[in-house]
């Protein structure tokens, strides 16, 4: 996998003194400091503190006119709620807090990406998988908490008792091969459009740029709606009411 550092990570390792070491085969022996080497977590990281600030500001000026910043939250937070009343048929609001974080996050995660100085930390496999890791425990523990643990195993040996030898494992399967599609699309997605992005900005820059950037945007959300749309539906399978 291809590392790319971001200029404000090379700046600050100037900036702070930080040592510059080669990583055993990594970026090609390169010397790198710790903060260039994990660039994607210092990314990842400026992402969740933006949607904590961004969360933050709002509920400090909640008002019953509100604000444009508010009014735009609502709006995703309701379009989120209709998407989970869709999907689960009781106390779907309930998993709004996490469907609504991961929403903030992985929107700024992939923004980023558009920001000069910054990269897309949703380019980076590791921290898709870790989203998909979190969405995977989540709601297997929402269907084992909801239908108890023998009851949430039982339900993927299949409707008929005779074929649970077979059925049986290949849920399991594909349960756990829902990991690396879930994190595996968001990556593939994010990294391929910046390479796309940057190779016709290199051979175009006066022609590109405009037409690029609405592109781009929305691939960003399409992009994050994809994963949060893939969430709801893993949620809803797992504490669906025939468990």
């Amino acid at each position: 996998m291809e590392h790319h550092v971001s200029l404000l990570a090379h700046w600050l390792t100037q900036l702070l003194g930080l040592q510059r070491h080669a990583w055993p085969g990594f970026y090609e022996g390169a010397p790198l400091s710790w903060l260039e080497r994990y660039d994607h977590l210092f990314c990842a990281t400026l992402a969740g503190l933006v949607t904590l600030l961004l969360c933050f500001a709002i509920k400090r000026k909640l008002a019953l006119i509100p604000s444009p910043m508010q009014a735009g939250l609502e709006s995703v937070l309701k379009g989120l709620q209709g998407l989970l009343d869709d999907s689960i048929a009781h106390h779907s609001e309930k998993y709004l807090p996490l469907v609504g974080t991961l929403t903030l996050f992985i929107f700024f995660c992939n923004l980023f990406g558009m920001v000069p100085g910054l990269n897309s930390a949703t380019s980076n496999w590791n921290v898709t998988l870790g989203c998909a890791l979190l969405v995977f425990v989540y709601y297997n523990f929402e269907g084992v908490r909801k239908a108890g643990p023998f009851k949430y195993l039982i339900h993927f040996a299949g409707p008929v008792w005779w074929m649970a030898w077979l059925i049986f494992p290949l849920e399991i399967i594909g349960l756990f091969a829902r990991i690396l599609s879930h994190s595996v699309r968001l990556f593939a997605n994010m990294s391929g459009e910046h390479i796309v992005s940057g190779l016709l900005f290199g051979a175009l820059p006066l022609v590109i740029p405009v037409p690029g950037m609405v592109l781009g945007l929305f691939s960003v959300l399409i992009q994050t709606f994809v994963f949060v749309l893939l969430t709801v539906v893993y949620i809803s399978l797992a504490v669906a009411e025939e468990h």
